[in-house]
């Protein structure tokens, strides 16, 4: 009998547990569904470019990113093929060093790395797309890119930054694709979403531009990296968050006096601009540039030695072209010529009548546009030794020029390409707690600065210049006709990991300069014609 009661106990301890299981299975959310596999989104839209070579396919990632924020901004737009677009997003990453929106414009070739970059971006680095308007240019007959919607799939090793590594690892040499490098294309395709442009055409950005600024553009190549602290320091100076971006009193190096050109002077605006030759006003009070006081010295022995390269070219003080900017053009004597005022020809000057309501108010003032919209911000431009980390303070980077593992960007190829920026001034300039402008650099041929712009108005690269030669001279030439000035920063640098040699090149390198030599010559006879009243000439 006893045994009878155990086994009853048994029978109803199994019940129970049975009944328990059926509770809980219960109490389980259904099963969900097999995943289907993400199909890819309709192929984008592409645009013909205007030589009809190749085609443009605007924001394949999806629609411009709402999160951005609205003026004033700085926003860093690039260019690359696959594996080098890869590159420049995982630099951008590293360290924080930057934060803010990217615009970056990729050459799909070759199409299996533009592929591999895609599903990148909508699998590990899918938290990029907030901040990221992604072009692509392609070959007028080729297929439009293939992009699918973000989704988590399995963890990447390294993460993000391993997975852009491993895409950068797996790009052609530089050049080398079998087609010609559009790197002018490239370069408009990136700016113009940069400044807030959408596939119709352009705006000004999600709202009106606030009163201390508008959107700001720095544009560089795929393989060249800001300084840590550049867009903040940027913006802050805009925002009057902290010391003007233009000096202050203690500043040896006040900047004053009015723009060299402005409308008044003819040049009612920037023809075939990147966007509308709209202006904001920035930074509140105008400081100016070239005080009267404070001469732009260039060649002076105390701000040169003691400083690598500084001296290398040695026709500096001979250049025609130095002095041409320091007068205002419209008054050409006027401290010389007490009387001008009172010459009788003073009236017959053809340009008077040019604008229909001078006869109507004999006393308006000219024309002017607000100050700021024709100053670029020019960035010293370095490149450090292969394998050296990538300096992020101006410490930093002085520590490595000591040790020869930094130099002047194309220090041993083209020295006289960043001879106008003056590195030896800049070195010599006191420590500056912010950024700040610390002077104003002369355009000199051939240079070509990387700089920060105002998004608007800018002259666009010209799309003809294909390969390597002349692409970033012939645009900065043409700003420099336009009445653009250039105000070297002194807090702020770019840096290319690698020093650049001749031997590193590829072999068609002479070749494709020559055909752009050519094209520039003609460049420069087509900007007379397109400023007529210019007085500059480059």
């Amino acid at each position: 009998m006893g045994r009878g009661r155990l086994l009853g106990g048994c029978a109803w301890l199994l019940g129970g547990l049975a009944l328990l299981q059926t509770l809980y299975l219960r109490a389980l959310p259904p099963p969900a569904p097999p995943r289907r596999p993400s199909k890819p989104l309709p192929p984008p839209r592409g645009v013909l470019d205007a030589s009809g070579t190749f085609r443009l396919y605007r924001d394949v990632l999806g629609p411009p990113p709402r999160r951005w924020a609205p003026p004033p901004d700085l926003v860093l737009a690039t260019h690359g093929t696959p594996g080098r677009a890869a590159a420049a997003l995982g630099g951008a990453l590293e360290g924080g060093r930057w934060g803010g929106p990217l615009s970056v414009a990729v050459f799909g070739v070759p199409r299996a790395g533009l592929g591999q970059l895609l599903r990148v971006l909508g699998g590990p680095c899918r938290g990029l797309r907030g901040r990221l308007r992604l072009h692509v240019v392609l070959g007028a007959a080729e297929p439009p890119p293939t992009v699918t919607p973000p989704s988590r799939g399995p963890a990447a090793p390294g993460g993000c930054r391993g997975a852009l590594g491993r895409v950068a690892a797996a790009d052609p040499p530089s050049y080398t694709l079998g087609v010609p490098y559009p790197g002018n294309l490239l370069r408009n395709v990136a700016w113009a979403g940069a400044a807030g442009q959408d596939m119709g055409g352009g705006h000004g950005g999600p709202g009106p531009p606030g009163p201390m600024g508008g959107r700001f553009v720095l544009l560089l190549d795929a393989d060249v990296v800001p300084s840590r602290g550049l867009r903040e320091g940027f913006l802050r100076a805009l925002r009057g968050g902290g010391p003007p971006l233009w000096g202050d009193g203690g500043d040896p190096i006040a900047l004053g006096g009015p723009p060299s050109l402005q409308a008044s002077d003819g040049l009612k605006g920037v023809p075939n601009a990147l966007d509308h030759p709209r202006g904001f006003g920035v930074l509140g009070e105008h400081r100016g540039l070239n005080a009267p006081e404070v001469p732009n010295r260039l060649g002076s022995p105390n701000d040169v030695l003691g400083v690598p390269n500084a001296l290398e070219v040695p026709n500096v003080l001979r250049d025609p072209n130095i002095l041409k900017d320091l007068n205002v053009p419209e008054v050409p004597n006027a401290l010389e010529v007490p009387n001008v005022l009172r010459d009788p020809n003073i009236l017959k000057d053809p340009n008077v009548l040019e604008d229909p309501n001078i006869l109507q108010d004999p006393n308006a003032p000219a024309p002017t546009r607000p100050p700021w919209t024709q100053v670029v911000f020019v960035l010293p431009a370095f490149e450090v030794r292969l394998g050296t980390p990538v300096p992020g303070t101006k410490a930093e980077l002085q520590r490595l020029w000591g040790t020869g593992d930094a130099r002047p960007f194309y220090g041993a190829l083209c020295p006289r390409c960043q001879a106008p920026t003056d590195y030896g001034r800049w070195w010599a300039l006191p420590p500056a707690p912010h950024l700040r402008v610390a002077y104003e650099a002369p355009w000199r041929d051939p240079w070509e600065p990387f700089y920060v712009g105002p998004a608007h108005g800018v002259p666009p690269f010209d799309e003809r210049f294909l390969q390597y030669g002349f692409n970033r001279i012939s645009q900065a030439c043409e700003l420099h006709v336009a009445g653009f000035r250039f105000a070297v920063l002194d807090g702020a640098f770019v840096v290319h990991s690698g020093f650049k040699e001749a031997a590193g090149f590829h072999g068609g390198r002479g070749a494709e300069q020559h055909r752009n030599r050519l094209l520039f010559r003609r460049f420069r006879s087509e900007l007379r014609r397109r400023y007529p009243r210019s007085p500059r000439r480059c």
